[in-house]
């Protein structure tokens, strides 16, 4: 069949029930424009663009003010310029995401590879002079994402250093990933990326990212992927000052030259250096003297805390000024810790780079720019809106079938008790095999009837397959929080939004080994 042939079925025509339609481009509205472009014009009608496609919206479709998603998977020859080095065109990538296109194989493949061999040679430190953007988490917020390129600065004039953790819990993983890569390529010394605890087989399986790749592409985008995550650096060096990790320091690390000595090539470990650069945490508190100086962390069921008095004798040995970190997610984007007895800097900075995180935290997000002067300028943006997709990647088929298969079960289960409630006390054999049933029945269509509930109410909060026996054993967490989130949406309570999604989300916080 013609790629540019579409074909529509009428079962009510007898004579021709299998029309040809030939189409060459499928005209669109662009399904979400920039701020700025919104307040500019807000009563024009948004410019139609021609996109090519291999289809055209039907007629009868429902919503007519929502645009049809682009359907032409982009080819590797419309992305790369062989002409001049491979470069990836950047303005026809951010459109075909943005409208929720997706990529041929062989261009996805291309851009991994082209990626990956850039990362394979930069140290486990990437050393940078001042005059940067720094950004913290993305988690798979493609439209958060463009928001960060508005205000950080424009490419290649503007460095950039994100600090991991780019997949899982957002929706939109597979297109935050091949713009990151994408610009990495254009821009290898400009644009730097580092490892995060999220870039790992481990955690990509229990949440989202590996499920998105099934669903948008194949498993094989997600080895790959995994592959090219064992590739990132872990840490960046801005000015001899700054040191950039994802999660923060270790016992066993001293210096910054142990950092470098590290083998980063591997899926990252459950204790040790590795480990601890991803996933340890400050203390709370951070100072006084009950904290001690190393601690089990708990909350991650791995790696450690660190108080304020180890973080700075680690900057003292150094001659560091501050570590900045992504890692936690913090109310306004950004937090500042005690200052140093000798700098009065804050010792340890964490910069949250995800708005509205889960769809639910209602939380600002935050990106810090250091200029050429040294001038460190923190810059605040709320989310903006993105395309609905269902938690966990469910089709709408998935979706209902869950549902109905609940509604049945709960037929079969009045059923059963009309049956058992007639019998009264009898003893039969078939009574007591169907009191039996009744029992088996009602626990696990109120496990399901929760469940369903816990899917509808909370977004992308809502628990991995992997997580919902523990969701499940602690409801009463969840159903205080779930009623203090509902609550805060009515009100429009951010800090109650983000207290109750934050006793949620501190469920899937630990570790799974």
């Amino acid at each position: 069949m013609q790629g540019n042939t579409r074909w529509q079925f009428n079962p009510f025509d007898r004579v021709q029930p299998l029309k040809r339609h030939d189409v060459s481009t499928q005209w669109s509205v662009p399904r979400s424009k920039s701020l700025t472009d919104l307040q500019e014009s807000p009563s024009q009608p948004p410019l139609r663009q021609p996109i090519p496609s291999f289809g055209r919206p039907p007629p009868d479709r429902i919503c007519k003010n929502v645009p049809y998603p682009i359907v032409h998977k982009l080819r590797i020859d419309e992305l790369f310029d062989f002409r001049h080095g491979e470069r990836v065109n950047i303005d026809l990538l951010i459109h075909h995401l943005k409208n929720e296109g997706r990529l041929d194989e062989p261009t996805w493949r291309h851009l991994l590879l082209q990626a990956k061999a850039i990362l394979v040679q930069e140290p486990n430190v990437v050393c940078i002079p001042r005059g940067c953007t720094i950004v913290g988490d993305i988690h798979g917020q493609f439209y958060d994402l463009l928001s960060i390129f508005e205000l950080g600065g424009p490419f290649g004039q503007q460095t950039y250093v994100f600090l991991g953790d780019y997949v899982d819990r957002g929706s939109f993983s597979c297109e935050c990933l091949f713009l990151l890569l994408a610009l990495k390529i254009n821009y290898p010394r400009s644009f730097i990326l580092i490892r995060g605890n999220h870039e790992s087989r481990q955690m990509t399986q229990v949440f989202t990212y590996q499920k998105e790749c099934k669903v948008k592409y194949s498993l094989e985008l997600w080895h790959e992927s995994m592959l090219l995550f064992d590739c990132l650096p872990i840490c960046v060096l801005i000015d001899d000052r700054f040191l950039c990790m994802h999660g923060g320091i270790s016992p066993h690390i001293k210096n910054i030259t142990d950092i470098a000595k590290l083998n980063r090539f591997q899926e990252i470990p459950s204790e040790g250096s590795l480990c601890d650069i991803m996933w340890s945490d400050p203390s709370r508190p951070f100072t006084g003297q009950q904290t001690h100086a190393w601690t089990f962390n708990n909350t991650r069921n791995c790696s450690f805390f660190f108080n304020y008095n180890t973080c700075e004798r680690f900057l003292i040995d150094n001659s560091l000024l501050s570590i900045i970190r992504a890692h936690e997610v913090v109310p306004n984007g950004l937090l500042f810790l005690e200052n140093g007895s000798i700098s009065q800097f804050p010792v340890l900075i964490s910069v949250f780079s995800a708005p509205n995180y889960c769809d639910v935290y209602n939380n600002t997000a935050a990106l810090i720019i250091y200029d050429h002067e040294r001038n460190f300028r923190p810059i605040y943006f709320r989310h903006r809106p993105h395309p609905f997709v269902l938690p966990n990647h469910e089709n709408a088929f998935e979706f209902g079938h869950r549902l109905m298969k609940n509604y049945v079960q709960e037929i079969i289960l009045a059923l059963i008790q009309g049956y058992t409630k007639s019998a009264g006390r009898s003893n039969d054999e078939v009574s007591q095999k169907l009191k039996s049933k009744e029992r088996m029945l009602q626990e696990h269509t109120h496990t399901c009837r929760r469940m369903n509930k816990m899917n509808i109410q909370l977004g992308n909060l809502s628990p991995p397959e992997q997580l919902q026996e523990k969701a499940l054993n602690n409801k009463d967490v969840f159903d205080e929080a779930t009623t203090l989130l509902k609550k805060s949406l009515v009100e429009n309570d951010p800090v109650l939004a983000f207290d109750s999604a934050s006793k949620i989300d501190a469920l899937y916080e630990e570790r799974i080994h």
